[in-house]
């Protein structure tokens, strides 16, 4: 990334932070991904119970690799399991020591937005978990609460359903039509205004491009 529009990007980053931490939730910027891997592999330890989200950004900077290397226990839904199989280990990760996901956007003003096919996420990121850890790149930072959820059906979930090899409308279109198929991804709005009473959560904002 080119160093002028990197120090613009950090400024705006710490800015979010600032208003993620008026908002209650702990927040820190970090440089890039390898240092918000170090920082999240440095808090998670060992011997620990992990639920994921099903997050690229997590999975981008192979966390979920590390972290089992590391001696933990990561819970989270697999390719091929039945919906019960699925429901199983959805509730386990909402009882997880540390739940990592991404929200598609975080808002200038402090706000995080996550879109759902299931509400497996939005159940998690709201309560259950003893920790929970948000990773976003700077690619998720929107204006305000509106622009956050147009990033949500615009560009996060089209890119997802295009990974998932879903023929949803958005894919021909190129933006969300609203559809109403079975197939849909987008069923669900979590809006995190700000942190919930009963939950610990710790948003990490990088200074790189991650996820959708």
């Amino acid at each position: 990334m080119e160093q002028h529009l990197r120090t613009a990007n950090l400024i705006r980053l710490r800015t979010a932070a600032a208003a993620l931490r008026a908002n209650r939730f702990a927040a820190e910027v970090c440089e890039d991904g390898p240092a918000a891997s170090a920082a999240l592999l440095a808090l998670a330890g060992k011997g620990r119970k992990i639920g994921l989200g099903g997050s690229m950004t997590v999975a981008s900077l192979g966390l979920p690799e590390a972290l089992a290397a590391a001696g933990n226990t990561i819970v989270t839904h697999k390719s091929g399991m039945t919906p019960e199989e699925k429901r199983l280990v959805w509730l386990e990760a909402q009882g997880s020591d540390l739940y990592l996901a991404s929200p598609q956007a975080v808002t200038m003003d402090g706000k995080l937005v996550f879109l759902d096919a299931n509400g497996n996420r939005g159940a998690a990121v709201i309560y259950g978990p003893r920790r929970i850890v948000l990773i976003a790149g700077v690619n998720k930072l929107a204006r305000d609460q509106e622009e956050g959820l147009w990033r949500a059906r615009n560009v996060a979930a089209i890119a997802n359903n295009i990974r998932l090899s879903k023929d949803n409308p958005c894919v021909k279109a190129g933006r969300c039509v609203d559809c109403a198929g079975a197939g849909r991804i987008c069923n669900q709005v979590t809006l995190l205004w700000k942190k919930p009473s009963a939950s610990d959560i710790l948003v990490l904002l990088v200074n790189e491009t991650l996820g959708y």
